[in-house]
């Protein structure tokens, strides 16, 4: 999936819950889009990992795409990291729910890609699909298009009803 159909579908679905358990802040909105790219930092040529430079590429030759840091190891890992960066700089404490609800967002939809996710690795490296291999999607083609755009739809509904 494209960072911009994680952003979007992310934000489309994780709004309603940030508008009922406290307030829908930059910050918090930040964090939430942040997290939803973040796990694609294993591919170099990624939106996060064009950004990242050699760290990118250094996890990606270690680890693969859809490796290490699209499991819930990764999503360990990375919790620390960000729990340490938040701490340091005194962020909001809400940042690091944010920031992992919109990683955790990235890998449930990977999920429903054609090739799914190894969410034990690396215990066990079986991908699961969750559309049991009968929905799915493929990065860049109809389907994501379609998805981009009906989450863009939602996002759009989302910030209408938060504005009244």
């Amino acid at each position: 999936m494209l960072y911009k159909t994680h952003i979007a579908v992310t934000y489309a679905t994780a709004l309603p819950l940030m508008a009922m358990t406290g307030p829908v802040t930059v910050g918090n909105l930040f964090a939430l889009g942040l997290g939803s790219v973040m796990p694609d930092i294993d591919h170099p040529k990624s939106f996060i990992g064009n950004r990242t430079g050699g760290i990118s590429q250094g996890i990606g030759k270690v680890f693969g795409h859809r490796g290490l840091a699209h499991s819930l190891l990764g999503t360990g890992v990375f919790y620390l990291l960000a729990q340490a960066l938040i701490t340091s700089f005194n962020f909001p404490s809400s940042w690091l729910s944010w920031f992992i609800a919109g990683y955790l967002a990235h890998l449930v939809q990977d999920s429903f890609s054609r090739t799914g996710v190894a969410w034990l690795q690396p215990v066990i490296n079986k991908r699961i699909q969750f559309g049991f291999r009968i929905v799915y999607y493929r990065t860049g083609r109809t389907a994501e298009t379609i998805i981009f755009w009906l989450a863009c739809g939602g996002v759009l509904y989302q910030f209408s009803r938060l504005l009244k």
